[in-house]
């Protein structure tokens, strides 16, 4: 019993190692990450319920599910792949990571939204655990996200200094009331050097549109990261340069 016990131990410490490869393991002092925009009100109890949901990649379940990002693929042959290689991530393309960082919202795989943020993104919080903390009591777990449909990939410049940019229309159901809704973002991704992330795309900015087909919203729509932003401001959490802007 003591040499399964050990085994156990030994099993949960690899996977958390695991996880952690994904954190940015520098201290960023410049602004940085915006996430996946969902513009859309989470509901108490489903937030509640949901809270307690870990991180699906690495076991059996996760093999066989469908993807989130709606390629059709199973998620450990899909999206899952970047969530739990670094080296899959580091040599995804800008695609592949805006697919991965949509299934990340779904599957709770903070430390992915976080890892694959640009450290320029201005939407940045210094303090990486207070941000993934942010994200866990954030996420929309009233929607179900079930599609990702890109729709063009382009690249500008060449080496260090070149430049993706992807369009995609992101597909979300809400769970009570089964109402369909999307919105339409072009992403900018850039890498941040081979420190970082193995030289991945980061996700750096994005614009967001009315998704085709979809009435247009009264006020301009919002990222998950500007809604943080606006909260963190409001309780006045200190930003990147030191000052604090709920005081302004």
């Amino acid at each position: 019993m003591a040499i399964i016990h050990q085994s156990i131990i030994l099993l949960i410490t690899l996977t958390v190692q695991c996880a952690s490869s994904f954190t940015l393991t520098t201290r960023q002092t410049s602004p940085c990450p915006s996430l996946l925009q969902l513009d859309a009100k989470k509901s108490t109890q489903q937030k509640s319920k949901k809270k307690n949901k870990g991180s699906t990649s690495g076991f059996g379940g996760a093999a066989v599910i469908p993807c989130p990002c709606g390629s059709g693929s199973g998620y450990m042959k899909c999206c899952g792949r970047l969530h739990r290689d670094p080296k899959v991530f580091a040599a995804a393309t800008a695609e592949e990571v805006v697919r991965a960082r949509y299934s990340a919202y779904s599957e709770r795989e903070v430390d992915f939204i976080v890892g694959s943020t640009h450290p320029l993104n201005k939407n940045f919080i210094s303090d990486i655990e207070h941000w993934k903390e942010t994200i866990r009591m954030n996420c929309y777990d009233n929607f179900e996200l079930t599609s990702c449909e890109i729709l063009e990939e382009t690249y500008e410049g060449e080496g260090d200094k070149q430049i993706a940019k992807v369009k995609f229309v992101a597909k979300m159901t809400q769970v009570d009331s089964r109402e369909k809704t999307a919105f339409q973002e072009t992403s900018t991704f850039e890498r941040a050097g081979k420190n970082i992330m193995g030289g991945a795309w980061l996700y750096k900015e994005g614009v967001i549109e009315t998704a085709p087909g979809m009435p247009e919203p009264e006020t301009a729509p919002k990222n998950l990261d500007e809604e943080l932003k606006a909260q963190e401001e409001g309780r006045g959490y200190e930003n990147n340069d030191g000052e604090n802007d709920g005081t302004k």
